[in-house]
C-alpha cells in the first residue's frame, strides 16, 4: 500500500491503517478480520467505508473474502511502486472505462455466483435509497467494483479500483462530477439494472452491452455538464460586454 495524495479519500485512509496493522503483526496471515460493525466503531467511520477499505486490500491481494465465513488475511502489503496519475481528464477517463468495463462485466457473466448477484441486488435497492439522500456515488463505485471481483481476476478487478480511485481524485474528474450531480445527474438504477439482469442470464454479450451503454450514458451526463457550464459563461461575457458598451454609448449621446 502506501501511496497517499493530496484529497485522499477516507477509505483509503482505513485501508492504510489496516494494511499498517497486519505489517506490525496484529493480524496474521490467516486470521480472521473483526466484523464490520466492529472495524467501523474502531476506526470511527461507517461500515460503507470499511466495505471499501477491505475492497480496495483484496484487490491487492492482502484480505480475502470466505463467503459465509468472513475475512481473513491472505499476505503481508507491500508498497505500491508506481503511483496513479491524478490529472486524468474525465473524458478520457470515461472512455476508458467503457472499453475496459464492458470486457470486464463480459467475464463476470460468465462466472458469476449466485451470492454475488444477491448482493449486487443489494447494492442496486440501496443505490435507490441513497440517491435520494445524495450519497449515490459510493453504492455505484461498490456495484461495479464487485462486477469487477466477481470476474475471478485480480489483475482486472484491481484496474477497475484505480479507474474508481482516479475518478474520485482526480481534480479534472472532481470538478466536472461535482457540476452534474449539481445539475441532477445520479446513478441510474434501471441502467445498472440492465446490466444486473444480463449478468443474472450469464450472457456475456449482454452485460458487455449494458455496461457500455451505462457509461455511454455517463458520458452524455459529463458532455450536458461541459456544455451547460460554456453557456454560461459565453451569457455572463456578453452581459459584461453589453454592459459595458452600454455605458459607454450612453456617455457618448450624453
Amino acid at each position: 500500500m502506501g501511496r497517499k495524495t493530496r484529497g485522499t479519500r477516507l477509505y483509503h485512509l482505513v485501508a492504510e491503517k489496516l494494511a499498517t496493522a497486519i505489517v506490525a503483526g496484529e493480524y496474521r496471515i490467516g486470521e480472521r478480520l473483526p466484523g464490520e460493525r466492529d472495524l467501523a466503531t474502531a476506526h470511527k467511520v461507517s461500515r460503507a467505508t470499511i466495505r471499501e477499505a477491505i475492497v480496495a486490500l483484496q484487490n491487492d491481494g492482502v484480505l480475502e473474502a470466505r463467503m459465509g465465513s468472513g475475512v481473513y488475511v491472505a499476505a503481508v502489503p507491500t508498497t505500491r511502486a508506481v503511483p496513479l496519475p491524478m490529472d486524468v481528464d474525465p473524458f478520457e477517463l470515461t472512455e476508458a472505462r467503457i472499453l475496459f468495463e464492458g470486457e470486464v462485466a463480459a467475464l463476470a457473466a460468465t462466472q458469476i455466483t449466485e451470492a454475488e448477484l444477491a448482493e449486487l441486488e443489494r447494492l442496486l435497492g440501496e443505490m435507490a435509497t441513497a440517491n435520494k439522500r445524495g450519497h449515490g456515488e459510493a453504492v455505484d463505485r461498490q456495484f461495479h467494483q464487485a462486477i469487477a471481483d466477481a470476474t475471478r481476476n485480480k489483475a482486472m478487478a484491481s484496474v477497475v479500483e484505480s479507474l474508481w480511485t482516479i475518478r474520485l481524485e482526480s481534480p479534472k474528474c472532481i470538478e466536472l462530477f461535482q457540476r452534474s450531480r449539481a445539475s441532477g445527474m445520479k446513478p441510474v438504477v434501471g441502467e445498472h439494472s440492465a446490466i444486473l439482469d444480463a449478468l443474472r442470464s450469464h450472457d456475456a454479450g449482454a452485460a458487455r452491452s449494458a455496461m457500455q451503454a451505462h457509461l455511454r450514458q455517463v458520458m452524455n451526463y459529463l458532455l450536458d455538464a461541459s456544455e451547460t457550464e460554456a453557456l454560461t459563461a459565453a451569457k455572463a461575457h456578453a452581459s459584461a460586454q453589453r454592459s459595458r458598451f452600454g455605458t459607454a454609448a450612453a456617455l457618448v449621446r450624453s
